[in-house]
């Protein structure tokens, strides 16, 4: 038995349209601005739009209805020609009335670009390309009708989970130094740490500083107490 070529099916309106999204709204605006008496793959090389994908994009305007099996436009390409609501309206109705097996066999909640996709694939028998590509056309027709699509499911947390934001950590000396020390044989820097605690703060700077920079950041520290120190009498 023979098998029925793509385009011959596309051409008949059988298979959701998954040619170059760009060609395909390009020929809508053509319709919008033009009233040809006829629409085919030589129409549309004229025009320049999808070149070498031109029958694509005259199955994807019979498909949505606005032309006929001979090329002729319909009556709903018509509308296209209004404006402000009375086109978005227009427009809705042909992307409805085109895709009715997906908004009629989707839950509104499952009008999303993942569920769309897994229905061209599970009830058009469609592959992964074609699915894609359809797909993708179906949500921009969304767009310019400004159809609403339900939001998209949360990912899982499957792909990794994010690490926690480290937060600072502070290091305090309050507690006096061990074996009760008497304050005259403390150096300068005890004493001043002793009666101003030294607070330290882990910044992502001073985390990514070297063992030798950090050796000198506390030399240079320890030299400052000891200046400040006050003198013995």
């Amino acid at each position: 038995m023979a098998t029925i070529r793509d385009y011959e099916l596309e051409g008949r309106g059988l298979i959701p349209p998954y040619g170059p999204a760009r060609g395909m709204l390009q020929a809508l605006n053509l319709l919008r601005r033009t009233t040809p008496s006829r629409i085919d793959s030589d129409y549309l090389r004229i025009n320049k739009i999808a070149p070498g994908n031109e029958y694509k994009v005259v199955g994807a305007l019979r498909f949505l209805g606005l032309i006929d099996e001979d090329g002729k436009p319909t009556e709903s390409s018509r509308l296209l020609k209004t404006k402000g609501t009375t086109y978005t309206q227009a427009l809705q109705e042909i992307v409805r009335k085109a895709y009715s097996g997906v908004f009629h066999g989707l839950r509104s909640d499952g009008i999303t670009r993942e569920g769309i996709y897994n229905y061209f694939v599970t009830e058009g028998g469609m592959g992964a390309e074609m699915a894609n590509k359809a797909t993708r056309f179906l949500i921009k027709l969304c767009r310019l009708a400004e159809i609403e699509l339900a939001p998209e499911s949360p990912r899982g947390a499957s792909r990794g989970k994010r690490k926690a934001k480290a937060q600072p950590q502070y290091y305090g000396k309050s507690q006096a130094e061990p074996g009760g020390r008497d304050f005259d044989l403390q150096s300068p820097s005890q004493v001043i740490s002793a009666q101003f605690p030294m607070v330290l703060a882990l910044t992502p700077e001073t985390a990514a500083m070297s063992v030798e920079q950090l050796t000198e950041l506390f030399r240079k520290m320890r030299t400052a107490l000891e200046q400040s120190a006050p003198s013995k009498n």
